[in-house]
């Protein structure tokens, strides 16, 4: 699949010179691995035995694509950093072999976690809440409901920081690659991105740290994650505005 879309040439802004459209065996490794961390998405689930359990298992549809849009997320980053560098060095294995860590490390709790708030919202808008209770109501604690914070938290931040990594080492490495000016500045935004990214999840995990085991403390740290929706697009618009002057000025100077 990612070679396909190299050799369409999806996604590719033509101001920016690729260096990786030739599959490399990182690569290969890496899609066999967030292939791997979807299927787990899939074995955790029990095999439905009667009609009732089908129709039960199908509640499992939203918080299964919600899992799998997530990990496509990051699956498409790690697509789009290869594309732009084609990086093979040690330390790129390094960091990569931990993005893939982390991605496999931060499949369970992410499913349990979407879940969790879908059948939290099931409930709500059903007002059924026996199964809820049912199924949740030995482990819904505060402690519990906090300690789920904050592994989400760390997980989910630990790996947009390894991707921030990625980009920083790219840095390192502008004269190496031969990185003009406008693509230096591109990776130094995609470095940007995503450690904005990451604070979200880092500053909700530090909040259900510190305040979790209370309700103002559960609140603020599960509604961290609404930044989401404001901080990133406006950043991007800002990061596209100097993306675009930017590239005006190079054209002048042409």
């Amino acid at each position: 699949m990612r070679q396909v879309l190299k050799d369409q040439e999806v996604g590719l802004d033509p101001h920016f010179h690729y260096r990786g459209k030739s599959q490399t065996r990182i690569e290969t490794f890496s899609d066999a691995a967030f292939a791997l961390a979807i299927t787990l998405l899939v074995l955790s689930s029990t095999v439905p035995e009667s009609l009732s359990d089908l129709i039960g298992s199908m509640r499992n549809v939203v918080p299964f694509g919600i899992c799998v849009t997530l990990i496509s997320v990051i699956w498409y980053q790690h697509y789009v950093f290869f594309l732009r560098y084609g990086l093979q060095s040690v330390q790129t294995v390094v960091i990569n072999s931990l993005l893939l860590f982390l991605v496999l490390v931060y499949v369970y709790p992410l499913k349990f976690l979407t879940r969790f708030l879908f059948e939290v919202c099931y409930a709500m808008i059903s007002g059924d809440w026996d199964k809820f209770w049912s199924s949740y109501g030995h482990d819904l604690s505060a402690d519990n409901m906090a300690l789920l914070m904050i592994i989400y938290g760390m997980g989910a931040s630990l790996i947009f920081l390894t991707l921030a990594w990625l980009y920083r080492f790219a840095l390192k490495k502008k004269e190496d690659l031969g990185l003009d000016e406008y693509e230096i500045y591109q990776t130094r935004s995609s470095m940007r991105m995503n450690l904005l990214q990451a604070s979200i999840p880092l500053l909700s995990t530090i909040l259900a740290a510190f305040f979790g085991a209370t309700k103002l403390g559960l609140t603020i740290s599960g509604f961290c994650y609404y930044l989401y929706p404001v901080i990133l697009p406006l950043y991007g618009r800002i990061s596209e505005k100097r993306r675009k002057k930017l590239l005006s000025e190079i054209q002048k100077g042409d």
